[in-house]
């Protein structure tokens, strides 16, 4: 009955802001300070502390945070298996992914799954690899999708894929004629790079690490698909997993190299899932699914 008011106080706290909050949740700015009011009023102290510009949970804030996502996660597992035991085969699943999995891969999975439960719904967030466990951990998502390293306890990869970090190119490109790429190689040519840290997995390369930082890009940008857009129109290449281009590259548009490193050829991405809680049955089946798709990937190369 107060799942509206937890959700709203959940998104809050993730966004650390009332307007962002209501704009991913489509609602009114209003409605969502109202009910935190309300909320706040109940449990008889603030919830957030109120700063410029954005808004921070305050100790008490924290606590009713953990017993949020705990109940939330617990309602939607309830509520799917209640839909599962009435035959209806409903329920709905949240996945947080690296970018490069949402362009292609997880969207097929999706479509496959939808096939065979039509009443699932899905939410699908693109996140960094490094927030991803914290994700999984704390119940907001279902299941992550990100490159294999140390995880809290509590949390296991369940199947993982070989995810080198390669050399993605235009399929014209000098480079793509080689069957691996050295560093200095390509230095030689305009580089485009995605904003943000590397995985915490890429460190185990410190060359690859010290190369990039060492790199004067032609164009920077938080999207995958307009850096796509660059590559395919021979702005420069980029640094990626072949995950985000499987389509170009079918198509012979784009070309991908792995590096001359073995080391950055060690990474692994996997299916992130919970070991300390029970997944609903819509959850569990996706995460099945799921993790059958990445198997028979890494059975074809």
């Amino acid at each position: 009955m107060h799942a509206a008011v937890l959700r709203y106080f959940r998104e809050v706290a993730r966004q650390g802001s009332v307007r962002r909050a209501a704009a991913t949740l489509n609602v009114a700015a209003s409605a969502v300070n109202r009910q935190l009011l309300k909320l706040e009023d109940r449990v008889g102290a603030p919830l957030f502390d109120r700063l410029p510009g954005r808004m921070r949970l305050t100790a008490a804030g924290e606590l009713l945070l953990r017993h949020v996502d705990q109940s939330l996660s617990d309602f939607e597992r309830v509520r799917a298996e209640i839909d599962a035991l009435r035959g209806l085969r409903t329920g709905h699943v949240t996945v947080a992914a690296v970018d490069s999995l949402l362009v292609d891969m997880l969207p097929r999975v999706i479509a496959s799954f939808s096939a065979d439960f039509p009443a699932v719904t899905y939410a699908v967030l693109a996140q960094a690899p490094v927030e991803i466990p914290a994700e999984v951990a704390g119940g907001r998502v279902d299941l992550g999708a990100t490159f294999v390293t140390r995880v809290p306890a509590g949390l296991a990869f369940t199947a993982t894929i070989a995810a080198p970090v390669g050399v993605i190119m235009a399929a014209r490109h000098p480079l793509a004629r080689r069957k691996q790429i050295r560093f200095e190689d390509a230095r030689s040519y305009p580089i485009v790079m995605p904003i943000g840290p590397l995985p915490q997995s890429v460190d185990i390369d410190p060359d690859f690490t010290a190369f990039r930082a060492g790199l004067q890009p032609k164009l920077v940008c938080n999207s995958i698909q307009t850096l796509k857009r660059a590559v395919l129109e021979d702005l420069g290449i980029a640094f990626f997993t072949r995950f985000g281009f499987l389509h170009e590259i079918a198509a012979g548009e784009l070309a991908w190299r792995p590096f001359a490193s073995r080391r950055i050829n060690t990474l692994r991405l996997g299916l992130l899932t919970p070991t300390t809680r029970k997944l609903s049955f819509a959850a569990q089946m996706f995460s099945e699914r799921l993790a059958s798709s990445l198997e028979a990937m890494e059975r074809s190369g």
